[in-house]
């Protein structure tokens, strides 16, 4: 029987999380804000390194935590099965600029290719919410690329309720997007 859980981020998962990043075949793994490491100088494959940033992670969800430049103060929490790294939820507490208010919303998440079809994105999506619960926050944005018909699915089956599907054109060129988002609301 195999125990999946929902826990900070940890260095103990170093080795897991290298495996996932693998499969992702990019750092740029969704949920798992591991561009802040390359923000850092950080190079995830060095133990060392890898604990800097889960300890950054970590610290970022604290009360009155002050985030590094740029980023908004977010709690993390990884998806985990007997001890392997499955995915990542991280819920922004503010929308504290441009790209977070448009294209990032509230809540990112994702599920590494081996461990999905499982449900895991909507424990993640669920435990995240509760946590926006805790924070006091009415309502959370929650987007995914025109194309993701998984977390169309997971987002809807959350409450989301469409805004609107943006084209690429509305956003500016320093946000990278290459495809159409999807703009959700959920009221808490």
């Amino acid at each position: 029987m195999t125990s999946i859980t929902l826990v900070p981020p940890t260095a103990g998962l170093h080795d897991s999380w290298l495996a996932s990043w693998d499969e992702w075949g990019t750092l740029d793994q969704d949920g798992a804000s591991a561009f802040l490491a390359e923000k850092l100088g950080l190079d995830l494959r060095k133990p060392e390194d890898f604990a800097e940033w889960v300890r950054v992670l970590v610290d970022m969800g604290r009360p009155g935590a002050t985030p590094p430049e740029g980023m908004a103060p977010q709690s993390t929490l990884w998806v985990v099965e007997d001890g392997e790294y499955l995915g990542a939820v991280g819920l922004r507490h503010v929308l504290s600029n441009e790209y977070l208010a448009e294209a990032g919303g509230h809540i990112g998440y994702g599920i590494r290719p081996s461990a999905r079809r499982r449900g895991l994105a909507t424990l993640a999506l669920q435990a995240s919410l509760q946590q926006a619960r805790d924070l006091g926050l009415d309502r959370v944005l929650v987007t995914c690329r025109d194309s993701n018909t998984g977390s169309v699915r997971t987002i809807e089956g959350a409450g989301g309720v469409l805004e609107e599907v943006r084209p690429v054109e509305r956003y500016p060129a320093s946000f990278g997007l290459t495809e159409p988002m999807r703009r959700y609301w959920i009221e808490l």
